[in-house]
C-alpha cells in the first residue's frame, strides 16, 4: 500500500507540474539563504573551537600601543609555560587596494607554540622555513581566491608606500578553517626592508606575543603572572586566552548570531505561509478527487498519507535543490570581508546541508496539516457509497440518504450529487 501511495503522490505532483515547481522553488531559496546563513556562525564556532584546542595565550599590548618582542624572554622562564613567540603584523595588498591581506611575521620560535592538535608541518617544509626567507605558509582559501601556486613567487605591497614590495614563495597551504586566510611569513623579511627604506629597527616590535601553556587548569594562573609581571612597565600587557581573543572579534561585530538567526526564522515563517497557502489551494482544488478515493474504499489515513507525501516530497525536491545548489557555492569556503578578520570566513558542510533539507521537510508537512484536516472533516465516508435499486444504501455515511437509481439495477452515487449544496439526503430532496 506505501508504495501504491507513494506512486499516486508522484503522479499527482506531475498532473499539477506547475504549481509543484513553483512551490518547490519557494523551498528551494528558502533553504539555500538559510543554510547560507546559518553556515556564518557556524563557521565562526568552529573556528573558535580550534582556537580554544591550542592552550595559547595572546598578548598585547593594553593599550593598544606598541610591544616589545623581548617580553618572551621573560615569559618563558614563567611556570608551565611551553612556548612563546612574537608575531608583527602586516597589513598588505597583492593586486586591489581594497582587497588587504593581513600578514603574520614570524620567527623560529613559532614551532614552540604549536601544539599536537595543530596542523603539523612536514620536516622538509619546516627546513626549507628555516633556511629561504622569502619562504610562506599560506591558508588554502587564500591560495585559491588569489589563484596562488604552491612555490610561485608572490608579491605583497604596503598600501601607502609602493616601494615597500615583498616576494614570497608559498610552501605550504593550510588546509585548517581556523588558518584558512592566513599568510605566515619570515619576518627577518619586513625587518630588513625597513630598516633598508626607512633607516628604522623594529626587530623587537610585536603586534602581539603568543604563550603555550601546559594545561588546561594553568591558562589563568600563567595569564594573571604575565600581567602581574608586566605591570607599571613601559608597556603593560593585557592577556587573554586564544578562544576568548576570537570571541572578542565577533562580539566587536555585534550580536551576529542572533541577528542571522533571527532572519533564518523571518524566511522559514515566510516560506511556511507562502507554502501553507499554496498546499491549501492545491488540495482543496482535489474535493473531488478525494471524493473518489473515499468512494473507492481509502480511509482517511490513506488520504493523509497521501497528501503528507505530495507535501514531504515538494519540500524535499526544493530543499534538495536549494542546499546542493548552497553547498556547490560555499563548499570551498569564502570570505565575509575584512570587518571579521580571521574569522570572516563561510563555508557550508554537508551536515549544514542536511539540516536544512530535514527543516524544509518538515515545514512542508506542517504547512499541508490544516488544508488535510479540512478534507478529513469534510467527507466522512469511510466505505464504498453503494446503492440499489430498493434504496438500500449499506455502509454508506448517515448523512447521505438512500437513493433510488432506477431499475437499472445498482450503481454509485454520482459525485456531482456529494458536493451539490442542494442534496439533502434523496432524490426527492433536488
Amino acid at each position: 500500500m506505501a508504495a501504491r501511495l507513494l506512486t499516486i503522490a508522484i503522479r499527482n505532483l506531475r498532473r499539477q507540474l506547475r504549481r509543484t515547481i513553483l512551490t518547490g522553488l519557494t523551498f528551494a531559496i528558502a533553504v539555500f539563504l538559510c543554510t547560507v546563513l546559518v553556515a556564518v556562525p557556524w563557521s565562526m564556532d568552529r573556528i573558535a573551537d580550534n582556537a580554544s584546542k591550542g592552550l595559547r595565550l595572546v598578548v598585547t599590548e593594553r593599550n593598544n600601543g606598541r610591544l616589545p618582542a623581548r617580553y618572551c624572554d621573560q615569559i618563558k622562564k614563567l611556570p608551565h609555560v611551553m612556548g612563546c613567540a612574537p608575531e608583527i603584523l602586516w597589513g598588505a595588498i597583492y593586486r586591489d587596494p581594497k582587497d588587504p591581506i593581513i600578514a603574520y611575521g614570524i620567527n623560529a620560535d613559532i614551532a614552540s607554540v604549536t601544539g599536537s592538535s595543530d596542523y603539523q608541518i612536514p620536516a622538509d617544509k619546516v627546513k626549507l622555513l628555516q633556511t629561504d626567507r622569502r619562504s610562506a605558509l599560506v591558508g588554502r582559501a587564500l591560495m585559491r581566491e588569489h589563484g596562488w601556486k604552491i612555490g610561485e613567487p608572490v608579491t605583497l605591497r604596503n598600501p601607502s608606500d609602493a616601494k615597500l614590495a615583498l616576494t614570497f614563495i608559498p610552501i605550504v597551504d593550510f588546509p585548517t578553517e581556523y588558518l584558512s586566510r592566513a599568510f605566515l611569513f619570515d619576518r627577518r623579511m619586513l625587518d630588513d626592508a625597513v630598516k633598508n627604506l626607512y633607516g628604522a629597527d623594529i626587530q623587537d616590535r610585536a603586534s602581539f606575543i603568543m604563550v603555550r601553556i601546559d594545561r588546561a587548569q594553568n591558562v589563568g594562573l600563567v595569564a594573571n603572572e604575565v600581567d602581574e609581571n608586566f605591570h607599571n612597565s613601559e608597556a603593560e600587557t593585557e592577556t587573554t586566552t586564544e578562544s576568548d581573543s576570537v570571541a572578542n572579534v565577533v562580539s566587536a561585530i555585534g550580536n551576529i548570531r542572533a541577528i542571522i538567526y533571527s532572519l533564518c526564522v523571518v524566511v522559514l515563517l515566510t516560506v511556511l505561509l507562502t507554502a501553507a497557502n499554496s498546499m491549501a489551494v492545491m488540495v482543496r482544488g482535489r474535493i473531488s478527487e478525494v471524493a473518489v478515493m473515499r468512494a473507492l474504499g481509502l480511509t482517511r489515513t490513506h488520504i493523509g498519507i497521501l497528501l503528507f507525501t505530495e507535501a514531504a516530497l515538494i519540500g524535499f525536491g526544493g530543499a534538495i535543490a536549494g542546499a546542493g545548489l548552497a553547498l556547490w557555492i560555499f563548499a570551498h569556503g569564502i570570505r565575509l570581508g575584512e570587518i571579521t578578520g580571521m574569522l570572516g570566513y563561510l563555508e557550508v558542510r554537508p551536515e549544514t546541508a542536511a539540516a536544512a533539507v530535514v527543516a524544509a521537510v518538515l515545514v512542508s508537512i506542517a504547512s499541508n496539516m490544516d488544508a488535510a484536516r479540512s478534507i478529513g472533516q469534510g467527507i466522512r465516508c469511510s466505505e464504498p457509497v453503494r446503492w440499489t435499486s430498493k434504496g438500500q444504501a449499506p455502509g454508506c455515511c448517515s448523512s447521505i440518504g438512500p437513493v433510488d437509481v432506477g431499475s437499472g439495477g445498482a450503481g454509485f452515487l454520482p459525485l456531482s450529487l456529494l458536493q451539490s449544496p442542494s442534496y439533502r439526503g434523496g432524490p426527492d430532496q433536488y
